[in-house]
């Protein structure tokens, strides 16, 4: 059961800070360039320096990453993209040829939610998930080959909870853009057997470490991937 939390005194005032901090940014018209450049800012200023995850550095650099910048402006044509980022992922090439790109380990699409307006509700990306699972992993049977996970600017733990208050903690799965994770079963095996430390409890920590660090901080951090060169 997901519970609403009781509003705090003071969380207002942080409310409408934290959207001065993110709105202008996030309603700013986002070319493709600066698209893969945010991204790949966030890997590397939050997703590898702040350690969210400690499997993300030797898969950094193409070919080993793929950035896939969505030009999808509804659901059916991103599952479309997504089923021909799952044959190439899984090594089965799509119909239409994929002979020129080398296979990778993992992949990043990255939806633009520009011309897919409803893709700014982070719910609208988890009922998205729901049919890329049936009708670009299930369907060609890759369930046991691929897992997705799901990134996005307002992501948060307690989806479906009325939200009253601001949790740092949410910026663990916040990205610059709404972005779709896929992942190889098997890489996903190998983390969870490399004898890394604790691996269990690293969801806990990394949502403790965001806490540490402050809501503001966080939404400073990940505002700051949209500033390229900086």
């Amino acid at each position: 059961m997901i519970v609403a939390r009781r509003r705090s005194h003071g969380v207002k005032p942080i409310l409408d800070r934290l959207h001065a901090i993110t709105h202008t940014s996030y309603s700013t018209k986002c070319s493709y360039d600066l698209r893969h450049a945010a991204t790949m800012k966030w890997v590397d200023t939050i997703v590898i320096d702040q350690k969210l995850c400690p499997f993300a550095p030797p898969v950094r650099n193409a070919p080993n990453l793929r950035i896939k910048i969505s030009e999808a402006t509804t659901h059916d044509e991103i599952i479309g993209e997504i089923e021909r980022e799952a044959h190439l992922l899984v090594g089965k090439m799509d119909e239409q040829g994929s002979a020129m790109i080398e296979r990778p380990k993992t992949t990043l699409v990255v939806l633009n939610e520009e011309k897919c307006p409803s893709l700014r509700d982070f719910r609208d990306l988890i009922r998205l998930s729901w049919r890329i699972q049936e009708e670009a992993i299930n369907k060609h049977s890759y369930t046991e080959d691929l897992q997705q996970v799901l990134f996005h600017p307002e992501a948060s733990h307690d989806t479906y909870a009325e939200r009253l208050d601001a949790d740092a903690a949410d910026y663990t799965i916040r990205s610059p853009f709404p972005t779709i994770h896929l992942l190889r079963e098997v890489d996903v095996m190998n983390a969870v057997t490399s004898g890394y430390p604790n691996l269990e409890s690293l969801p806990s920590r990394n949502k403790q470490k965001m806490r540490q660090d402050d809501i503001e901080v966080c939404a400073r951090r990940l505002n700051d991937c949209k500033v390229v060169g900086v």
